[in-house]
């Protein structure tokens, strides 16, 4: 695990595995929009977050969807994941949660810094901000948003597409989670500038 998060960033990351990186990542995506027919590409992958000047390397154009979340709901939920998930990776033991914990706020932490230093370098009109929570409450608004923000085209035509997948997925209810005093000390310790720079109360 902290051979991997090494390379989230990629901050220390000797040129020649960046380039190695590089080179494996666009290969991927090179397949993967010959898959598709040559369609845009939608990518979900949270370790972007840290390789904003990476990706705008490769692509000079590429349009960013940043979604935010409270982080006192966000760390629960990573933790619920990684608990699940882990030990089907491991040939040992998966670590404790204790340490699966700092390490899961040291990683979040490097992450944060680094997309709130590097968002700037991307060109005016191809970053849209939103947070998950009005995602979550407004999504049919929050999805014009992004497309207005984008300059994606096509909203109108399929907005009763999107209506019928939303109503589809009208059932699903998100987690709640209870936090003690001292995670959450814990959290706003290390976090305390994503709370300030999204605008989350402690």
């Amino acid at each position: 695990m902290g051979f991997y998060n090494k390379y989230i960033c990629m901050g220390d990351a000797p040129q020649a595995a960046v380039r190695e990186w590089k080179g494996e990542y666009a290969y991927l995506l090179k397949k993967l929009t010959f898959f598709w027919g040559g369609k845009r590409l939608v990518l979900k992958n949270p370790s972007n977050t840290g390789r904003i000047k990476l990706l705008l390397e490769m692509f000079p154009d590429a349009r960013f969807i940043h979604i935010c979340r409270n982080p006192y709901t966000l760390f629960p939920s990573m933790v619920k994941f990684m608990v699940k998930v882990l030990p089907r990776y491991c040939v040992q033991n998966p670590i404790e949660k204790r340490k699966m914990e700092e390490i899961i706020l040291d990683v979040y932490a490097a992450l944060y810094k680094k997309y709130l230093a590097e968002k700037s370098l991307i060109p005016d009109g191809n970053l849209v901000e939103v947070r998950y929570e009005d995602f979550i409450e407004r999504p049919l608004d929050e999805l014009e948003k992004i497309y207005n923000a984008l300059n994606l085209g096509g909203f109108e035509e399929n907005k009763n597409i999107f209506k019928e997948y939303l109503t589809a997925q009208s059932g699903i209810e998100t987690s709640k989670y209870k936090l003690d005093k001292e995670i959450k000390e814990r959290i706003y310790g290390s976090w305390k500038f994503v709370f300030d720079a999204f605008g989350y109360r402690q």
